[in-house]
């Protein structure tokens, strides 16, 4: 089978979406397919060629949705300017939205071309298999298909359309937009996203309040599993946010090596709004923005404002919880409480700006590393102590990837397909992170960070 449609958001108010059309295109070619994603959501690899992946050969009208966004603090109304749904793919009675990323303009593209760079797409696909991997909830990559085009951006390179598969796009941003433009519809779309995303909440006695609850708990979720493996999402903006806590929109993101809650390396957050240490801070700010396009309904139905504030007053408590609940387990500890321990290996890793993800690593098997940080009578002090009440081999392997993206072995098979058209470098670097928490290649270069000069230069781009 290639795809079964059944698209309910065309089903919603036409204010909310525009139909749109793919870019047509010559001799289209199949660069990556996920065959695992395929067998997921019951796709037959043999029916999907690279017309049907391109938009092409469509099977209905694509549409492209409104949404709205506080853009590094800004709201703006935006909407789909470079993408555009296929359709809504059931499987087994699961729903999936089948995007395409790069297809061209759209009723929201203003002066952009709606077009993308074959390297952009290639980074989207690697970083959402990583984190698919990884156990973070994410957007998937299903292929990365190479057009007939030049895009320039920072230089020029052939142009990519990315096919990518969530459960929705729906995002914060979309009740903003909802809200601001038809608020008349906000309580029909709030009941849809419900139906569609957390339909046990129907039993419920206070459903739009259990809703915020839901959607603030996935996303304490979701930005802990980022801090657990060091991800910096880089582009924190509420359009950016999932209402179901899914990690999407891989554009100027990163994977931390050297611990630095300042960590940033995208070319356009110049203040550090969404450094590696602030995305708590933010994500409790999108939050508030959430629960104002939610006001509305407090005139509409039996919602109070008061109910909103105090699930958000629960923000700081539970996201501590969750936090320190991962933290215990990559420490290798069974027991609650040793926030203190947990504090006090923080704060070495802020002085000793060392690896993060090899000082778990480390603490798992000590001599792993042959890094002085790690033969420190400070970090001898911390192991001893953390062997006193943790260190349990098999919760650490759960909880510490061996492997990482690590930005510098992005950029080199990346630069290899660019230079080259060979794909080798990247295909190995898949292979490595299928399986991220099996050691393979012990101490070899996927476990090695970069020299310290490269993360200090290391900067991401948008490429919109």
């Amino acid at each position: 089978m290639a795809f079964s449609f059944d698209t309910t958001y065309k089903n919603l108010d036409p204010n909310l979406y525009s139909r749109a059309t793919p870019k047509r295109i010559t001799n289209p070619d199949i660069l990556v397919l996920n065959d695992g994603l395929c067998a997921d959501i019951g796709l037959d690899t043999a029916e999907l060629d690279a017309d049907i992946l391109a938009g092409q050969d469509l099977l209905e009208e694509p549409i492209a949705q409104a949404y709205a966004g506080h853009q590094y603090g800004s709201f703006t109304v935006l909407g789909d300017g470079r993408a555009m749904i296929l359709g809504e793919h059931m499987h087994d009675g699961e729903r999936y939205d089948i995007q395409l990323k790069g297809s061209g303009r759209t009723p929201y593209s203003r002066r952009g071309d709606g077009n993308a760079t074959v390297s952009s797409m290639l980074r989207e696909y690697l970083y959402s298999y990583a984190m698919q991997n990884l156990n973070i909830k994410t957007s998937r990559s299903l292929a990365v298909v190479r057009t007939d085009e030049a895009v320039a951006r920072r230089r020029v390179e052939p142009g990519a359309i990315l096919v990518r598969v969530m459960n929705s796009h729906i995002r914060y941003g979309t009740f903003q937009y909802v809200a601001s433009q038809v608020p008349d519809e906000l309580q029909r779309f709030t009941d849809y996203v419900i139906d569609r995303h957390y339909p046990r909440l129907h039993a419920k006695d206070c459903t739009y309040s259990e809703f915020f609850d839901a959607v603030m708990q996935s996303s304490i979720e979701m930005v802990v599993d980022w801090l657990r493996v060091g991800f910096i999402h880089g582009v924190m903006n509420t359009d950016n946010m999932s209402i179901d806590g899914e990690t999407f929109d891989y554009g100027p993101c990163a994977f931390m090596n050297y611990y630095d809650e300042k960590a940033v390396f995208s070319s356009i957050d110049k203040h550090g709004r969404y450094a590696f240490g602030n995305q708590r801070r933010i994500l409790r700010w999108n939050l508030e923005r959430f629960a104002e396009a939610l006001q509305p309904l407090c005139a509409q139905s039996v919602l109070t404002y008061n109910e909103l504030k105090v699930t958000l007053d629960e923000f700081e408590d539970r996201f501590d919880a969750q936090y320190y609940t991962m933290m215990r387990k990559k420490l290798g500890i069974d027991a609650g409480g040793e926030e203190e321990l947990v504090d006090e290996l923080l704060a070495w890793l802020r002085i000793s700006n060392a690896d993060y993800t090899n000082t778990f690593l480390e603490l798992e098997t000590p001599g792993t590393f042959d890094d002085p940080l790690f033969a420190t009578a400070e970090f001898e002090q911390l192991r001893d102590k953390l062997t006193a009440v943790g260190l349990d081999e098999e919760l650490m392997q759960e909880a510490n990837p061996r492997y990482i993206p690590r930005n510098y072995l992005v950029e080199d098979a990346l630069k290899q397909y660019l230079d080259t058209g060979n794909l080798s470098r990247f295909t190995e670097l898949l292979a490595v992170l299928e399986n991220p928490y099996t050691s393979k290649h012990q101490d070899s270069q996927f476990q090695q960070p970069p020299p310290r000069e490269f993360d200090a230069e290391y900067t991401t781009y948008c490429n919109t």
